[in-house]
Order: C-alpha cells, then structure tokens, then sequence
C-alpha cells in the first residue's frame, strides 16, 4: 500500500536537499513531498526571527493545508526538534515518526545543553593550534562520505544555521505522552556532533522505536539516497 511520506530537513538545508530521496520513494510507488523550513525556498522569513514555534508551524500548515493523513513524517537532525511538536499539534494525521540521525530532547532542554561537550572538544583543539575554516569543518564533519564535487554543491546552497533555535528548550512532555509510533534510522558513520554520537544518546530516548542502519555520514540523502528511501519504506510498513 502507497505510503504518505512528509521529509523535514535539518539546519541550513532546505527542500531541495530531499530530491533524490523522493525520486527513489516515487519511484517505489509512494507519494514523496519535503518542506521548506522557515527562512528558505518556499517558505520566506526573516531567519534573524526565526524560532522554533515558526518551525511548528510551518510544516504544521504544510500537512494542513495539503489535507494529508497517515503521514509518516521523517526528519533529519535538526528536524528532531520540529517532528515531535508537529505530532503533538496534529496527532490524527501522523503514522510514524522516523527520526533520521535526528535530535531528541528530554522536555525542557536545548540543544547547546546537549551540544556543550562539542564545544569543548573544539576550544581544545584550538588550543592545541588545529584551525579549521567553516567550510571544512563541513566537509569533514558533516558529507565526509561524499565526493569534493557534491560537496561543493551542498556547500554552495546552505543558509546559516539558527543557532537561536538550539538554544531553545524544547517542549516534549505532551510528545512523550502520545500513542504514535517511532523509527530511527542509525547512520554507522556520523560525526556531525562529533565526539557525541547521535545514536545511542538520542535513540534511547524514544520509547520502543523500530530501527534501521545505513553506512553513511550524516548527508546520507546525498550519498545514499536509495538506502535511505528503502530504509524509511520498511520502517513505514511494520507495524
């Protein structure tokens, strides 16, 4: 049976990021669909105003305004702050939450409080004399796995991350107490948080998730966009 599939994804990307991945889910015979979080394509705003309210809201009313139902929504890093909340807000029309090397709070907490231990690594490996530009810090943390070519790609079409939105606790009681289903899809080679793990920090948080693992980096929609559509399909049909 064809799946509804709703693809969020994660900080500085945007829609575009998702194509390979909905081409391979249409062409499994399921309806594939990404949304622009706010402050790129389709979705226009200031990103200085950004918060993760707007967030909410703007794949809330992506569903809503599409009418859809029994969507498996996925969502990449970032994202894990925005899907939770998007259940809480529309819990008849969500299937499945796949969390795809995503972030999952406790209710209360920020992602800087999660990411402290980064930055620390950070500041002592500046202080040992490693310097590392933003752009390599990308290439080597986030699409290691990907050829120099795609890497410039993605590295030409990112906006900057919302470091605000991070910083922002992040409501999860009212998630933690609903009834919906959640997947994990492990990617074996992610450093993007790097010397922290996603999983198992974040998967253990979910209650029962259903899981699948591809060896990737964290830009696995750019470099295994077919392990990852075949990933979310099986994820998707268990019950």
């Amino acid at each position: 049976m064809p799946e509804t599939f709703v693809l969020v994804h994660g900080g500085s990307l945007g829609a575009w990021s998702w194509a390979a991945v909905i081409a391979q889910l249409q062409r499994l015979g399921h309806r594939a669909m990404a949304v622009d979080l706010a402050g790129r394509g389709e979705s226009p705003y200031d990103l200085a105003k950004v918060t993760l309210a707007v967030h909410i809201d703007t794949v809330s009313r992506y569903v809503e305004e599409r009418g859809l139902r029994d969507v498996v929504m996925v969502g990449h890093s970032m994202a894990g702050l925005i899907i939770p909340n998007v259940a809480v807000r529309m819990p008849d029309r969500i299937k499945r939450l796949i969390f795809v090397s995503a972030l999952v709070m406790r209710d209360g907490e920020s992602a800087t409080e999660v990411f402290k231990p980064i930055g620390e690594a950070a500041a002592k490996r500046a202080k040992a004399g490693e310097q590392i530009s933003m752009t390599e810090r990308f290439r080597r943390y986030q699409l290691p796995d990907a050829s120099r070519d795609l890497q410039d790609f993605v590295i030409a079409a990112i906006v900057p991350d919302q470091m605000a939105v991070l910083a922002e606790p992040t409501p999860m009681k009212d998630f933690y107490a609903l009834d919906i289903p959640t997947s994990v899809v492990i990617l074996e080679d992610d450093l993007a948080i790097d010397p922290l793990r996603f999983h198992p920090l974040f998967t253990e948080r979910l209650r029962n998730p259903t899981i699948r693992s591809i060896k990737s980096g964290h830009g696995v929609m750019f470099t295994k966009p077919a392990e990852l559509a075949s990933a979310v399909v099986e994820l998707a049909e268990e019950s």
